[in-house]
């Protein structure tokens, strides 16, 4: 039997983006992948249709940057034991519409079974004021 996919993130930014985004040929709605990185993050991996000698088809998996704290906190342990997820493109800003000083942004959006996610540590309270 199949598990249903929820939503776990409907939109987390990809931190520090190793492409151009305008060169890659991303689309909202692309399928991505996340997978652990050597030094313990975790990857963003866009897979792009890319065609060789201009004939044959093929898919490439291409590192697009690496998510944020708190979302490697709640996906860690699914990424670590290989649960399905299903994870897209949602939103994409590529360098020539950012804001002068801005950076360009990419943002994916990750489904899958709750059950294998690690929830998040609350925030540290305040002391109420005296």
């Amino acid at each position: 039997m199949q598990d249903l996919l929820q939503p776990l993130i409907h939109k987390a930014a990809v931190h520090d983006i190793a492409v151009h985004v305008a060169r890659t040929g991303l689309s909202i709605g692309d399928e991505a992948e996340l997978h652990l990185l050597p030094d313990g993050r975790v990857g963003v991996f866009a897979l792009l249709h890319r065609r060789l000698f201009g004939l044959i088809p093929r898919r490439v998996s291409l590192l697009l940057g690496n998510l944020g704290p708190q979302a490697r906190e709640l996906l860690e342990r699914a990424v670590e034991s290989d649960d399905p997820l299903r994870v897209r493109i949602v939103g994409l800003t590529p360098e020539h519409l950012v804001s002068e000083g801005g950076q360009p942004e990419i943002h994916i959006s990750v489904w899958g079974n709750p059950r294998h996610i690690t929830p998040l540590r609350p925030l540290p309270q305040a002391p109420p004021p005296a």
